[in-house]
This record gives structure tokens, C-alpha cells and sequence, in this order.
């Protein structure tokens, strides 16, 4: 098995599961249409996927866990174990993500967690990070209604190294249209992407910081002055 074939089985394995349930309830989810239901839908799809996947055995898909809900920053939505013995007998931890889109929301650009945090994975031996995205838009009744991506699919996996445009902002985060097509990159060509991007973040920083450390002088010169007329005037 080639790592084209084999990373679009372990994405179609996931989508497969969560159009499993999703069909179930037509595409429905029992959540209130909010200014913050694309958080709930993420939380109610990262429980559903840990319960089902317990209760329904997978041959590669195995020991799925969500993130500590005490925890309001996680490196995951959710992880699993993947194992595929055509690929070099694979067996490893996968992080996921999902992203609800709400249909009005073109051009959606989500962090997608932090550079450290994908160094440090890469780093423990690990590598891929999946993102599960759909889209969604209130029903008449205040409820949400998952609807179709353009290519008539209601569930999209990507991994990061394969988002389109991607870019590193200030935060430091990456952040990228998820709704933009996919760009396939081999392992190696995302790591020097990624050098890439993260050392264009820090120099634009680098610009910012040296521009500011050149204007705090005369800033703070302003201040004394206005400090020293500060109820001083007869």
C-alpha cells in the first residue's frame, strides 16, 4: 500500500463513522442555532464519535478518547488509534479536530492550534492531525441542520499538513480557509512548509517588535511631559 492510499483509507474511515450516525438522525443535531453552536456541535460529534466507536468495534480505529472537558485549551478534539498493517504495519495516536462551519460563513479561518503544539507531536513520535469539517445552518425550528460541502459530501477530513493556504499568525497560531481545496503534501514537503511559514511569522514579528522598541522612546518622552503638567497648571 502506497502513503497516498493509505492516508485517504484513514480519512474515509472516519468519514464513513461519522455519516454512520449523522444518517441515522438525518443529518440533524439536537442543539440550539446560537451565536456559539458551532463549539456545541464540535463537543456533541467529539462525545458521539469516543461512544460509538466503544460500542462498535473498528478494525483500525481503536482506544478513542475526547479531550479533558476541564480543560479549556486541548490539543485535540478527539484521538484514536489508527493501525493498518498494509502500510508498514502502522499503529499510532492520531489527533482530531472538528470544525462546524456555519453555511453563512465563507472564508472561515480557525486557529488550528499552535506551532509548538504540532512540533512537540511530531517530536514524540507522532505525525498526523486530522481535521473533521462540516457545515450547518439553523432549522426553522431553532435546531441545526448539517448540510452538503459542494461536492455533495456532509463530512470533510483533511489533515493539516494538506490544508490549502495555510499561513502562521502573530498569536503564534495556524490558521487557514478550511474551506478552501485541499493541496496534497507529502510528509517531508509539509515539515519544509513548515519551517517555511514559521520563520516568515517570526521575522514579521521581528519587523513589528523592532518598530515598536523604536517608538516607545518618543512615546514615553510624551508621557513624562504630560505627567509633569498633570495638575500642575496654576
Amino acid at each position: 500500500m502506497q502513503v497516498v492510499e493509505f492516508e485517504t483509507k484513514m480519512k474515509d474511515d472516519i468519514e464513513h463513522i461519522f455519516n454512520s450516525f449523522l444518517s441515522e438522525h438525518n443529518y440533524t443535531l439536537p442543539i440550539s442555532a446560537h451565536a456559539r453552536a458551532g463549539a456545541e456541535v464540535s463537543d456533541y460529534l467529539e462525545d458521539w464519535f469516543v461512544g460509538y466507536v466503544l460500542e462498535h468495534p473498528h478494525d483500525r480505529i481503536y482506544n478513542p478518547q475526547g479531550a479533558p472537558k476541564e480543560n479549556t485549551k486541548n490539543s485535540f478534539d478527539f484521538c484514536f488509534n489508527y493501525k493498518n498493517e498494509e502500510y508498514h504495519d502502522f499503529d499510532d495516536l492520531v489527533w482530531g479536530d472538528i470544525k462546524a462551519i456555519k453555511s453563512t460563513g465563507a472564508g472561515s479561518n480557525p486557529d488550528l492550534g499552535t506551532p509548538k503544539k504540532v512540533i512537540d507531536f511530531i517530536k514524540d513520535g507522532h505525525f498526523y492531525i486530522l481535521y473533521v469539517l462540516v457545515k450547518y445552518k439553523p432549522t426553522k425550528d431553532g435546531y441545526i441542520q448539517l448540510i452538503k460541502f459542494d461536492d455533495e459530501k456532509y463530512v470533510h477530513c483533511v489533515f493539516l499538513k494538506d490544508m490549502g493556504k495555510f499561513r502562521i499568525n502573530p498569536k503564534p497560531q495556524f490558521q487557514a480557509n478550511i474551506t478552501e481545496q485541499e493541496e496534497y503534501r507529502t510528509r517531508e514537503e509539509f515539515v519544509k512548509l513548515f519551517y517555511k511559514k514559521y520563520m516568515e511569522s517570526v521575522k514579521r514579528n521581528l519587523e513589528k517588535q523592532k518598530k515598536k522598541q523604536k517608538e516607545l522612546p518618543d512615546i514615553f518622552a510624551s508621557l513624562e511631559n504630560q505627567i509633569n503638567e498633570y495638575y500642575t497648571q496654576d
